[in-house]
């Protein structure tokens, strides 16, 4: 097991995360854009215990124009919400 965070900063961690969210996300023009589908594959590869139900708790509580995905400025919410959620210690995987 790889740990990827290891004992960065918390912008370091959340940039990481970030980045993580993109890369599972579809490119739309200039933003991203991730859909549940999208958000449970991410939530799986950091080793959520119920990536299902991660993803499902992000969408209701984070896309707030309700479009069915996250986008813009609800990304940043997302990595707000993983890192809240306990995706910013030594025991997440990369």
């Amino acid at each position: 097991m790889q740990s990827w965070f290891g004992s960065s900063s918390s912008s370091d961690n959340k940039k990481k995360l970030k980045k993580v969210f993109e890369e599972y996300g579809k490119k739309s023009g200039d933003e991203i854009r991730l859909e549940k589908k999208d958000l449970k594959a991410a939530f799986e590869y950091l080793g959520a215990l119920m990536p299902g139900y991660k993803a499902a708790s992000a969408l209701k509580y984070i896309d707030t124009d309700k479009s069915g995905y996250i986008k813009g400025a609800e990304l940043d919410a997302l990595v707000d919400y993983a890192y809240n959620s306990g995706y910013n210690r030594s025991n997440s995987l990369f």
